[in-house]
C-alpha cells in the first residue's frame, strides 16, 4: 500500500488541533498514558507528535520529566505546538525531523512514544531502528495503531467517494488500511525489541456539533484542499450523509463513534 505524507499547512494544523485533537487524540493520549506510567526520571520522545497532544497529557498527567521532546516531519504541526505551549518554554523540546535520521546521540531516551504515526512512515522498519538507536538498553517504545476502520470513517469514504473521487476517498481511509499490526511482531524482533506486549483500546470519537465539525474532520486531513475545491454544496452533501449514515450514533446533538486502537509496547534489549 503507498502511504501518504501527512502535510499540513499551519491554518489545517489549527483545525486538526481543534478538531481532531480533542475528539479522538487526546482521548488516546490519556487513554493510553492510563497503561503506560512516566518517571519524573525518565528522557521522553515523542515520534510523529503532531501538534503535541501526547507531550501535554504526560506533563499534565506526571508533572515534569527529565527530558520531553515532540519531533514531527510537519512544520505546521511543530509551529502550532509551538504557539500553543509557550508558557512551557524550559520544560520541553519541540523538532521538525524525519523520523529516519533522528537529530539525538545514540541511547538519549528512556521513553520513546509514536501515537499513530507508524502507519504513515514509508519505511516502518528503518523508523523503528531509528527509534531503537536512540533508546537507551532497558528503555521503552510505545506505539498505537487504529484498529481498522470506523464507522464514522466508512461513513466519510462512501460519501467522499459519491460525491469527490475514488482516490480521495481512499485517502480518507488511509491511517485505518493498513497491515502494520500483522508486521509489528517481526519488525520490532529485528530492530532490537523484546516481545511485544499488545492490546486493544477501545474509545469514543465525539463530533459534538457534526454540521461544524464534520467539515473540520475533512479540513484537518490532507485531503482537505481536494474537498474544498469542490465548493460549499459539495461539502454540505457530505456531511449530510454521513450524519445520515451514523443516525445510530447520535448521543443528543453529538455524534459518538467507537474506533478502536492497538497498543504495543516493548523493551529495547
Amino acid at each position: 500500500m503507498t502511504r501518504d505524507a501527512f502535510q499540513l499547512t499551519a491554518d489545517a494544523a489549527a483545525i486538526y488541533e481543534e478538531q481532531k485533537v480533542s475528539s479522538i487524540f487526546g482521548p488516546l493520549a490519556r487513554a493510553t498514558l492510563d497503561r503506560i506510567p512516566v518517571a519524573p526520571d525518565d528522557r521522553v520522545l515523542d515520534v510523529a507528535c503532531g501538534t503535541g497532544i501526547v507531550v501535554r497529557t504526560i506533563l499534565d498527567r506526571f508533572g515534569p520529566v527529565t527530558r520531553i521532546v515532540g519531533i514531527d516531519l510537519n512544520e505546521g504541526m511543530i509551529e502550532h505546538a509551538r504557539s500553543i505551549t509557550k508558557d512551557l518554554q524550559g520544560r520541553l523540546e519541540w523538532h521538525v525531523g524525519d523520523v529516519q535520521k533522528l537529530p539525538f546521540d545514540d541511547c538519549s531516551f528512556t521513553l520513546v512514544i509514536c501515537q499513530q504515526g507508524l502507519q504513515f512512515f514509508p519505511d516502518g522498519e528503518a523508523a523503528l531502528k531509528e527509534m531503537r538507536r536512540v533508546t537507551e538498553p532497558g528503555g521503552k517504545l510505545l506505539l498505537t495503531i487504529w484498529a481498522g476502520t470506523s464507522p464514522f470513517f466508512k461513513a466519510l469514504a462512501r460519501a467522499l467517494h459519491k460525491h469527490v473521487s475514488a482516490d480521495v476517498a481512499r485517502r480518507s481511509v488511509s491511517p485505518f488500511d493498513h497491515d502494520v499490526g500483522q508486521m509489528l511482531p517481526g519488525m520490532l524482533a529485528r530492530c532490537g525489541y523484546s516481545k511485544p506486549e499488545i492490546e486493544t483500546i477501545a474509545i469514543d470519537r465525539v463530533i459534538k456539533d457534526p454540521q461544524r465539525g464534520i467539515p473540520k474532520e475533512i479540513m484537518g486531513n490532507p485531503i482537505g484542499p481536494s474537498v474544498a475545491e469542490r465548493g460549499d454544496a459539495v461539502m454540505q452533501r457530505i456531511v449530510d450523509d454521513v450524519i445520515a449514515e451514523c443516525a445510530a450514533y447520535r448521543q443528543g446533538e453529538a455524534l459518538v463513534v467507537p474506533q478502536c486502537a492497538t497498543m504495543i509496547a516493548a523493551k529495547a534489549v
